[in-house]
């Protein structure tokens, strides 16, 4: 089972549940968040970086200094090292610090911040990555990808949604007649 697979299933018990306890509209960026991000030390070098995207399969890693998080890396950030016409030479990879590839002016989330909140800040600052962290030390992630399949999710539970206020009309007009 892929990472999408998996956190298809991990949302399709969210929503479920979510929409069980009728509160669709109190989602959190926990309720979402890929937990346990990767992280790696500001002195992993861009050698390390890509090896770590490459056999994670992210486009984010979380940068902190012991457990504080100090910046954040995106594969497009070590792909600025590599031209188009040729690849940096490894020794050119090992001399380059994760602390100098990342980015430090970080917006970040708790746990308890509203998706919505999440999803604005998400498209207002033009990012993909949002580290949720709780007294700066990061507990997750929530990515577009992790937007895009609570959507799938959510849209999915329109059919239910759709019967269930229908059921409610249905009792409210019974209850007046």
């Amino acid at each position: 089972m892929n990472r999408a697979q998996l956190k298809r299933r991990v949302l399709h018990a969210v929503f479920q549940r979510t929409l069980s306890e009728n509160r669709l509209q109190k989602l959190t960026a926990a309720d979402i968040m890929t937990p346990g991000p990767t992280c790696v030390d500001p002195d992993a070098t861009a050698m390390q970086l890509v090896e770590l995207f490459d056999s994670k399969r992210f486009r984010h890693l979380l940068v902190t200094q012991g457990t504080t998080l100090v910046g954040v890396i995106s594969d497009r950030d070590i792909g600025r090292l590599f031209g188009m016409e040729e690849s940096p030479e490894r020794n050119y990879l090992a001399g380059i610090t994760a602390g100098e590839l990342m980015s430090e002016d970080l917006v970040v989330v708790d746990p308890t911040t509203p998706l919505s909140e999440a999803v604005r800040l998400i498209v207002d600052e033009g990012i993909s990555c949002l580290p949720v962290v709780v007294a700066g030390q990061p507990v997750g992630v929530v990515t577009s990808t992790d937007l895009y399949l609570a959507l799938e999710q959510l849209l999915s539970c329109i059919p239910a949604l759709a019967a269930a206020a229908a059921r409610s009309e249905t009792a409210d007009q019974e209850l007046q007649a």
